[in-house]
């Protein structure tokens, strides 16, 4: 079985959007959020191809995929041989030509 690691990226972003709901919508909202988002994600060593490709990340020399949190977050992840790489999540309000910018290599 796989084995989910998360990108200091991704630490990073999902970090920041608890914090975001948490102080705009309350920590019942975040607590709410970040259980969804626990949930997808242990899904994934058992089921890794959940999620569908990434359109935006089609010139990556990865094969990126992502799994839609509510309506306005992508967890963005990669497949190896032997993991799960959580590379981002993504807040999807903001411009897709950061993403690429952020995970082209």
């Amino acid at each position: 079985m796989r084995t989910v690691i998360w990108s200091y990226r991704a630490t990073k972003s999902y970090g920041k959007i608890v914090d975001y709901i948490a102080a705009n919508f309350g920590r019942k909202r975040a607590k709410q959020y970040a259980a969804d988002v626990y949930k997808q994600v242990a899904l994934l060593p058992q089921r890794f191809e959940l999620g569908s490709f990434e359109p935006l990340l089609e010139g990556s020399k990865y094969q990126f995929r992502h799994i839609l949190i509510g309506k306005l977050t992508k967890i963005i992840y990669r497949v190896t041989d032997t993991s799960i790489e959580i590379a981002d999540v993504w807040d999807t309000r903001q411009s897709p030509e950061e993403l690429t910018n952020r995970l082209i290599d």
